[in-house]
């Protein structure tokens, strides 16, 4: 077995984007302020990357503390700009290997000073007492930052926040930031160390051994411990009453994964079959996929507490005793991600793992959180994290009010659904908000596609749309080059579903397989399936001689779905196809859904990796599918088309591999499969999106060099601070 230590070298990631507040104190010994930064809106012809690497294999991720090749000295940690340069700027480092690489050794340990009072005050220990033995230790995107101030966000999707899953997250391992890579790609990029300190993995990667960190504690105060992990995976995860379908990796194969615990803070997986994909998995993982705090959630499961003594709170939740599971899931939920936002009185005092925690709701659907005392990551001069003292949101109605707030600086931070389309007014407002505009890679490969539901309610509609020969022609009859001037302002490249170049798997022929816009072959497509037109020749007809009707019911997960599907729509009609493009809420959307009520749908793609089984490995939006696919086959419905079975098995496959020529071979044979099949619909490539930040935050604008994808940037949130 490899022992895995937390490093890498690789250059990293920008530094983010804050809130409303001003000022702050500077941790001792922290430098004055850095100047601001001075370059507002870069070329957008910059912003969007390729992917570099293949994803390596699990036992490479992370290489040897010594390998690392610091730049910055020791006696300039504390001089503006002075990690801009570090090879291991954006890095995280356990604090041994950081003290080793560098020469250096944190004899003190600071803290906000809003900390320091309560501390005083007796409310809390000493900032030494609250850090874990070995903290994780964070190399600056640019400069060692000051304490204070508060970074402020709108948002209009009221019970979900998709900058808090970023910006107040935390992994059980860490990906390294870097060009190209992202945490939603699920492959490729470098593993470093999260709330796991350490790991090893068996050479034919059936046995996984991790251990936590000594000393780390919850934001209560509490030890994190082998029995959080204990706790949530035969407690909870393993618990037929709370959990009826057991998670996958639990279950790896349709085989028990079996779980040890080693020690007090090491535990131990071993699964029947290799599971080489395992370790990459855990980078997308927030902590709570595997942990709980025990010592909090006892007090509300049945086996540590009579059920007589939780009876009143079941009943104040309207329910009664024989309701426990039921009323246990209301508590035991929302515990992290952007979902934090949706926890309830009277159980916000859960104890977490994320820089920041719960303070209040001044009225619903925003929030403000204030920092976690107990965070367990330092910057290079030992000042615990993060710099900013406090986050918060407020609730927009929709982009359009989102972007008047934009442009009047009423907001501290926005990427998440804004519009290319919207990067020339933004530019124009750009000294009157007091803001920095960059355009930055999305993190999403493809902005605007079209997924359908290949086994709906409506069977003939659902024969039709499973014969692949439908969606050729769909793909077809798409003027991409059109899509890419009108909704992309002529950024990115006009493709189908496929990788984008520099991926392992990428090829032209994945790119551009009925991607040209051909009106004349779709329609002689659509012919030869026996879709005769109407007497008008205006829309074609169905088998059972209703007209051709293609519901597209949407709701604004990306920003270009309600241009993108008008300008769509108006390319299917051209072949006798009347797509019926509709806005809908979000929550009616999923409620369509679990009913089987969706037909097609407008998203975007996440990465185009093989590993993703949202869109290119299974499907999300076939609920018979996507059940009979997570259950292994023992819920929903196998599918109809031998094809999708065989690109469910190669996704089997992919997480059995235990090499990186495996993975990439079967990768290429998962986009061969999408090739003929045109599973999903795909229009352009590589659009980047504007990045807003308030002009006065540091530690965020040199992602623009270094062509850092938007949640790359967010994901480093802990190193923000106020310049003034």
């Amino acid at each position: 077995m490899r022992r895995v230590h937390l490093l890498l070298l690789a250059l990293l990631l920008p530094g983010l984007l804050l809130a409303g507040c001003g000022g702050g104190a500077a941790p001792a010994p922290a430098p004055a302020p850095a100047p601001a930064v001075e370059e507002a809106a870069p070329a957008v012809e910059e912003a969007a990357p390729a992917v570099e690497e293949a994803a390596p294999a699990a036992e490479e991720a992370a290489p040897a503390a010594e390998e690392a090749a610091p730049a910055a000295v020791a006696s300039d940690f504390t001089a503006p700009g002075a990690f801009a340069n570090d090879p291991n700027s954006g890095l995280d480092f356990n604090l041994a290997d950081f003290e080793a690489a560098y020469g250096v050794k944190i004899e003190k340990f600071n803290e906000s000073p809003m900390l320091a009072a309560k501390v005083a005050a007796g409310e809390l220990p000493p900032v030494e007492e609250r850090l874990p033995e070995n903290p994780v230790v964070s190399i600056p995107l640019e400069e060692i930052g000051k304490y204070g101030g508060e970074l402020h966000w709108v948002e209009y999707t009221i019970d979900y926040d998709h900058y808090l899953r970023h910006v107040n997250q935390v992994s059980l391992l860490e990906l390294v930031p870097e060009k190209g890579t992202a945490r939603y790609k699920w492959m490729g990029g470098k593993i470093m160390p999260g709330v796991f300190e350490s790991w090893t993995v068996s050479d034919d990667a059936t046995t996984f051994t991790f251990t936590i960190r000594k000393g780390l504690k919850w934001s209560d105060g509490e030890p994190v411990t082998s029995e959080d992990i204990r706790y949530c995976i035969e407690d909870v995860l393993l618990n037929a009453e709370l959990t009826p379908v057991v998670p996958t990796w639990l279950n790896f194969a349709n085989q028990p994964t079996k779980f040890e615990v080693v020690d007090e803070y090491t535990v131990k997986f071993t699964f029947a079959q290799p599971y080489g994909f395992f370790l990459p998995q855990l980078v997308n993982w927030a902590w709570d996929s595997m942990l709980r705090p025990a010592h909090y959630f006892k007090k509300f499961h049945t086996k540590y507490t009579p059920l007589e003594d939780l009876i009143p709170l079941i009943e104040k939740a309207e329910l009664t005793a024989d309701d426990w599971a039921r009323w246990y899931l209301t508590v035991d939920v929302n515990r992290s991600d952007g979902e934090y936002q949706r926890r309830t009185d009277p159980y916000r005092d859960m104890p977490v793992l994320q820089p920041y925690m719960w303070e209040s709701e001044p009225q619903q659907g925003e929030f403000i959180m204030v920092r976690n005392p107990y965070f367990y990551k330092v910057d290079p001069m030992g000042n615990q994290l993060p710099y900013i003292d406090k986050v918060s949101r407020s609730l927009v109605t929709d982009l359009e009010v989102e972007n008047l707030k934009i442009m009047s600086g009423e907001t501290d931070l926005q990427c998440q659904f804004t519009r290319l389309s919207d990067y020339p007014v933004f530019a124009q407002n750009k000294e009157k908000g007091g803001y920095e505009l960059l355009a930055l890679p999305a993190w999403q490969d493809q902005l605007l596609i079209f997924p359908f539901n290949l086994d709906p309610a409506d069977e003939v509609l659902g024969g039709i749309i499973r014969d692949k020969r439908f969606r050729q022609a769909l793909s077809l009859a798409i003027d991409r080059e059109e899509v890419r001037k009108s909704i992309f302002l002529d950024f990115g490249t006009p493709s189908a579903f496929a990788p984008v170049e520099g991926s392992p798997w990428y090829k032209d022929e994945f790119r551009d397989a009925y991607a040209e816009y051909d009106v004349e072959r779709a329609n002689q497509i659509l012919d030869e399936m026996g879709l005769k037109w109407d007497d008008a020749k205006q829309f074609r007809l169905r088998p059972d001689g209703q007209r051709l009707v293609l519901p597209i019911d949407y709701y604004d997960v990306t920003p270009p779905a309600t241009p993108g599907g008008e300008l769509v729509r108006e390319f299917w009609r051209d072949i006798g196809v009347d797509a019926q493009v509709k806005q809908v809420n979000g929550q009616f959307y999923w409620q369509m859904r679990g009913a089987n009520e969706t037909v097609g749908t407008i998203w975007w793609a996440n990465g185009l990796s093989p590993a993703d089984t949202v869109f290119v490995s299974s499907f999300l939006m076939t609920p018979s599918w996507w059940d009979w696919f997570n259950s292994l086959g023992t819920q929903g419905k196998e599918p109809q088309d031998p094809e999708a079975v065989k690109l469910m098995d190669l996704y089997r496959q992919l997480e059995a591999a235990t090499s990186e020529e495996e993975r990439v071979r079967l990768g290429i044979e998962i986009f061969e499969n999408h090739k003929e099949n045109v599973w999903i619909i795909g229009t352009v490539a590589g659009a980047p999106v504007p990045f807003i930040y308030n002009k006065d935050l540091g530690n965020i604008g040199i992602a623009k060099d270094r062509e850092y994808y938007t949640i790359s940037v967010l994901e480093l949130s802990e190193q923000f601070y106020w310049k003034k």
